[in-house]
């Protein structure tokens, strides 16, 4: 009863409040009470608060400083904790209280791009105030959102009381599916204007989604919307953080482009300087690997019929185009061999036909044929993603120089510049302490002529 009534309070008090005032309106105090209760509860659910080992926590904590500097909401104050519990998952409360599972934060294995595009994720929920709309639409407060909420401070009490409830409530179905996308989109452009890199988010959800199929199923996805469907608007978004397509006319640049396609054609030669590679032909195909170190030889990849192959710019990996099964395909070699990744020519992605590696090592450019015509998309290393460079212009020959990527189409160079990334750098690191380790040693006990030995005990060396 006492709450409708504090509702008939509020619905008289708005024939006094400006008609059109919109939610932002509501009290930034407000949000953080409500937020704030709420945090305590979600303390008690997961354990409480874990303390991250100082290197990492340092890690995080500048991560999370970064975002918070791109954000617009001036009147919240973002702070985040870990919380101790294995079961991955985040949530944003309003008021700017973030969490992070421990079991979140192993899956995305101590990569900035992943913890970004998370992080990224959860404070735009609060700068769109998708949690305390949610509460106010489950408390039939929807109007208060029309016409201004400011007079909620005026009977906090019990509204914070009934809300607390109602977000608890609502943390376990999530926001609403718009809002997961607006999320989505939102912190993946939060996570670019920090500098880092707009693959994060799709790389994310392939990480939880490969968890999942070895756990049970994980709250994480029951309130979200499908992981398909955010992967590909995630996926789809990231060419608008590169620039515009020009075409290059400066008479330097043109001459740099033709020294780069030489550079390009001399990637067979191992940065190295360790490897001589030699390409078999015949039916079994493969390479011939000369170890200049051991002076010994092997043969890497036998079966496949290579056509070329180029060393990343530090030579951490080896890009081979050949064919297997009279199918094109690019096959990823580290040095020792080993075969980390294949891109295989399809209906969906076109016929493969060369490749380019940027410079940070860890993007291809792969020339395709498609639909009657030249393409070039660039792919990572570490992603499914395939970004369309070339839009309608079509294209081939590949080349990074710097932070652009230029092609060649109908006799002009055409180029764009692909988003600036900054590594995650800490301003004053701890040095790491060496400990000492404790060691069994047993005890030596001399009785005359014979020796004995007592259980182990730890000692410090």
């Amino acid at each position: 009863m006492t709450f409708i009534f504090l509702v008939a309070i509020l619905c008289s008090l708005l024939f006094f409040a400006p008609v059109g005032m919109a939610s932002s309106l509501v009290s930034g105090s407000f949000e953080r009470s409500l937020g704030g209760g709420v945090a305590k509860e979600i303390l008690n659910q997961y354990g409480g608060e874990y303390e991250l080992p100082i290197q990492q926590r340092l890690w995080v904590e500048e991560v999370f400083r970064r975002l918070v500097e791109c954000t617009e909401r001036k009147d919240v104050e973002y702070n985040l904790t870990i919380l101790n519990s294995s079961a991955p998952n985040a949530f944003a409360l309003p008021g700017g209280y973030i969490f992070l599972t421990k079991g979140l934060l192993r899956i995305l294995v101590n990569d900035e791009n992943k913890l970004a595009a998370v992080l990224g994720h959860e404070i735009a929920h609060v700068e769109k105030r998708h949690g305390i709309n949610a509460v106010f639409r489950q408390m039939g407060l929807t109007v208060l959102l029309e016409v201004g909420v400011i007079w909620l401070d005026l009977v906090s009490a019990d509204v914070l009381r009934v809300g607390s409830v109602t977000l608890l409530q609502l943390l376990q179905l999530g926001w609403g599916r718009e809002a997961e996308f607006e999320a989505d989109i939102l912190g993946q452009d939060m996570a670019v204007r920090a500098g880092f890199d707009s693959v994060g988010g799709v790389s994310a959800l392939d990480s939880l989604a490969e968890q999942n199929k070895f756990d049970l199923p994980m709250k994480i996805f029951r309130t979200h919307p499908d992981i398909k469907n955010r992967r590909t608007r995630l996926e789809e978004n990231m060419l608008s953080y590169w620039s515009k397509l020009h075409a290059v006319t400066e008479n330097n640049a043109l001459k740099r482009l033709e020294l780069s396609r030489i550079s390009h054609q001399n990637g067979r030669t191992d940065p190295n300087n360790r490897f001589n590679l030699k390409i078999l032909s015949g039916k079994r195909g493969g390479l011939e690997l000369h170890d200049l170190q051991s002076d010994e030889k092997t043969i890497w990849l036998q079966g496949f019929h290579v056509k070329s192959y180029n060393w990343s710019p530090k030579g951490k990996y080896l890009a081979v185009l050949g064919k297997l099964d009279s199918v094109s395909q690019i096959w990823l070699v580290d040095r020792y061999g080993y075969v980390i990744k294949r891109w295989v020519s399809s209906e969906k992605l076109g016929q493969i036909n060369d490749m380019s590696w940027s410079l940070r090592e860890d993007m291809l450019a792969l020339d395709i044929f498609k639909d009657g015509k030249e393409e070039i998309v660039v792919t990572y290393v570490h992603t499914d993603v395939y970004i369309p460079i070339t839009d309608d212009h079509g294209g081939n020959s590949s080349i990074w120089h710097d932070n652009y990527i230029y092609f060649f189409n109908n006799g002009r160079w055409y180029g764009r510049k692909m988003p600036e990334t900054r590594a995650v750098v800490i301003p004053n690191p701890i040095p790491r302490v060496v400990e000492r380790k404790r060691i069994l040693s047993p005890t030596i006990i001399e009785e005359g002529n014979t020796i004995r030995l007592t259980s182990p005990s730890l000692i410090l060396p």
